[in-house]
């Protein structure tokens, strides 16, 4: 009977959750992806040139042209040619992360995050939205996105210190930095090239921006504290509580006992520097990221000089810095594979083609909302801004003015549309990356993210058709 009774409440025990490998999933949509190559009809635009250099579609040009489906070979070369393609991200990421590193062994960003948690002792849970703003201005002025993901393990350990999960980490650099992504007042790589398409002066409109921003932000940072605060009250219901996670990855800032010194606030003064130098970089030379990482670089050998470390160790930790990411970097490039195979089969021009087809049986008054949910599904096969930009906007910019939708709002829409859903497919390397390097399994993230997205949707209807209502200028 006691052995029976012992077998029962073993049966009843809750069983660990399978999680899927993320090269696995990556690899599914690979398979899935290049299936559709052979029931999607192939199509394509022609390509002009405008006045700026750049590449783009024209909008009566598309016809369809002879099948070219994915073969065995060609979606085996797809992935090294995603990375080879995505190798000023991949190296870019290696290079931030090697430079992150010098200036974490110098203990300046230890000692200056145990600082700042001491002082708000009892409060910790304001230092959510103090960090949130800070990474979410990266994406709104600098186009910050897989530049932030070397500061997850940095973000996750201050989440872990103040009692919350991997989860609240991520959400504090990355999920942040995403939403000043979509709804930036300056986002170079998606306000910038889709006003320029559009012929609009650049970054025009940047007060109803800001308010698009304000408001995101607001419900972006509440949704993640109620989050933090019923994790921190209560471990057991956090998504990851039965993940075990890397702890060589992490510091455990409560065991630290530093003293903030004079040399790290040198460090912190060359970290701002840096930051002033890359914005004025990227509005006024048009730096990219080659550019971002030798800023980097010498902030990592600068830092590292006056940290009192020796050469040798300075080359030692960019190396290990370097090397802790390797697992996130590659799948850069391996969810480039996904958007090559798609672009080789001519498939993608049949698949925004078709999108932007759909907008014929929308009604008129509902079709401010249906270009930006045309750019939600797009940016699932296109998660790039500027390649996005250069596909979707020549094609958008004259049905809009059809239908007498003004350029600024068509502007406002492929903004919100192009980012919206970027924290939640499993098409984006970068959110891959993310997840692996915070060790949590895409379903948990996702889990957490749905509801999210879906508010960040119905914002985002609210708001075009406020938009759309006002004068929202020049034309």
């Amino acid at each position: 009977m006691a052995e029976n009774a012992l077998k029962k409440k073993k049966s009843k025990e809750k069983k660990p959750i399978k999680t899927i490998n993320t090269y696995v999933l990556l690899s599914c949509i690979i398979i899935i992806v290049s299936i559709l190559t052979y029931i999607i009809p192939a199509g394509e635009f022609d390509r002009v040139e405008d006045a700026n250099g750049r590449m783009l579609a024209d909008p009566d040009s598309f016809h369809y042209i002879e099948r070219n489906p994915a073969t065995i070979f060609s979606v085996f070369k797809a992935i090294p040619q995603g990375m080879s393609e995505s190798a000023k991200i991949i190296f870019f990421i290696f290079i931030i992360s090697g430079a992150v590193q010098i200036v974490n062994a110098t203990g300046a960003i230890n000692a200056g995050l145990v600082r700042l948690t001491t002082k708000f002792k009892g409060k910790e849970k304001y230092l959510i939205p103090i960090f949130m703003i800070f990474f979410s201005f990266t994406g709104a002025f600098l186009g910050f996105c897989e530049e932030n993901i070397v500061f997850i393990p940095i973000a996750v350990s201050v989440a872990k210190y103040l009692g919350y999960d991997a989860i609240v980490g991520i959400c504090i650099s990355y999920l942040s930095a995403e939403v000043g992504y979509f709804a930036g007042m300056m986002n170079p790589f998606n306000v910038g090239i889709a006003q320029g398409i559009a012929g609009l002066p650049m970054f025009s409109g940047i007060g109803f921006r800001f308010g698009i921003w304000a408001v995101f932000m607001t419900v972006t940072a509440i949704y993640v504290m109620r989050y933090a605060e019923k994790v921190k009250k209560n471990p057991e219901l956090s998504l990851v509580a039965d993940i075990k996670h890397d702890d060589d990855k992490f510091v455990d800032l409560s065991k630290l006992d530093v003293t903030f010194t004079w040399r790290h606030k040198l460090i912190y003064l060359v970290f701002l520097v840096a930051i002033a130098s890359i914005m004025y970089g990227a509005f006024k030379l048009g730096w990219y990221v080659e550019d971002i990482a030798a800023v980097f670089l010498m902030v990592g050998i600068a830092s590292g000089i006056i940290g009192k470390l020796s050469f040798t160790q300075i080359a030692e930790e960019f190396v290990a810095g370097a090397k802790s990411i390797t697992f996130g970097a590659l799948m850069v490039g391996l969810a480039k594979a996904i958007f090559l195979i798609m672009s080789n089969s001519k498939i993608l021009d049949t698949i925004i083609n078709s999108s932007v087809g759909l907008l014929g049986i929308i009604p008129s008054s509902f079709a401010i909302i249906g270009l930006f949910m045309i750019q939600w599904f797009i940016n699932i096969a296109i998660t790039s801004s500027t390649g996005l930009a250069a596909i979707a906007m020549p094609i958008l910019i004259p049905i809009a003015d059809m239908l007498n939708i003004n350029r600024q709002v068509t502007v406002v829409a492929f903004q919100l549309g192009d980012g919206i859903n970027g924290s939640i497919l499993p098409t984006s390397g970068v959110l891959l990356a993310v997840c692996s390097i915070a060790g949590v399994p895409y379903d948990r993230w996702f889990k957490f993210m749905w509801k999210l997205t879906l508010t960040f949707t119905i914002m985002a209807c609210i708001t075009l058709a406020i938009a759309n209502s006002i004068p929202l200028g020049p034309f």
